[in-house]
């Protein structure tokens, strides 16, 4: 299965924000692939992203001030899938846009068969993170917020080498630093009302992705952290790994 058909995702477009750890972007560019020639795709951050390979995804650079450029509108009209973003930072990073901007972009791009494509959360590659208040930067506009969370972090101890702030983490679900994180700890802190959801909008859908399934020697754990998670806004959970050949295992719902 495809990572679009996964995410009940129609070729009508839509706003799909990517927030969480473990492999947003390349989340982001694969889901990119999958979708048809004959729609609009503009893919962006509301933090920072690698600059991507210019043959394949030109970046297009906004003023902070003017209005949307002209070479942006003739781009997608092209069939080119411009990566956007304000400025190039020194770490060969793209730096995007605050969510109130990016929703005026979006609203200028918006029509049927138009698809806006966000990283909405850093993680410093780590696969699970914990959150200051002002994050993650989700903007108003997304219909389809993906939760991803990297699948090798289960039964790892809560430190730095898999986590993004384990100290933020600890406060959050009560777990020590060092102690095992377990699908019901992660669970725990997917669903905090500080956590990753916190600024999702209302009439959003919302699918996690547990990703780097393809690392785990018993799926079993990964299993447990889908039936934890389903309930309320969260009715389906994808088990499956961005970076494989068929990058779907399974949909649980």
């Amino acid at each position: 299965m495809k990572i679009m058909e996964a995410l009940s995702l129609s070729d009508r477009g839509g706003v799909v924000s990517f927030a969480g750890g473990g492999g947003k972007t390349s989340l982001m560019f694969r889901l990119n692939s999958e979708i048809p020639v004959s729609c609009r795709v503009i893919l962006t951050t509301t933090t920072k992203i690698h600059v991507p390979p210019a043959e394949k995804y030109p970046t297009l650079l906004v003023s902070k001030k003017g209005p949307i450029n002209k070479i942006l509108h003739s781009l997608l009209q092209s069939g080119v899938r411009p990566v956007l973003g304000l400025q190039l930072l020194k770490d060969n990073k793209i730096k995007g846009f605050s969510a109130q901007r990016l929703d005026r972009v979006i609203n200028q791009n918006s029509g049927s068969g138009n698809f806006v494509l966000v990283e909405a959360d850093g993680s410093k590659g780590r696969s699970l993170k914990g959150y200051l208040d002002y994050e993650p930067v989700i903007p108003r506009s997304t219909t389809l917020l993906v939760v991803v969370i990297g699948a090798d972090v289960i039964g790892r101890a809560l430190n730095a080498n898999f986590t993004h702030r384990p100290g933020v983490i600890s406060r959050m679900i009560g777990l020590k630093p060092g102690s095992i994180v377990d699908p019901e700890n992660i669970a725990r802190l997917i669903i905090h009302p500080q956590g990753v959801l916190r600024s999702c909008p209302p009439g959003a859908r919302i699918i996690p992705f547990i990703n780097k399934a393809d690392c785990l020697e018993n799926r079993d754990g990964a299993y447990r952290l889908a039936s934890y998670l389903l309930g309320g806004r969260i009715r389906s959970v994808i088990l499956g790994s961005a970076i494989s050949k068929d990058p779907v295992f399974d949909v649980i719902d």
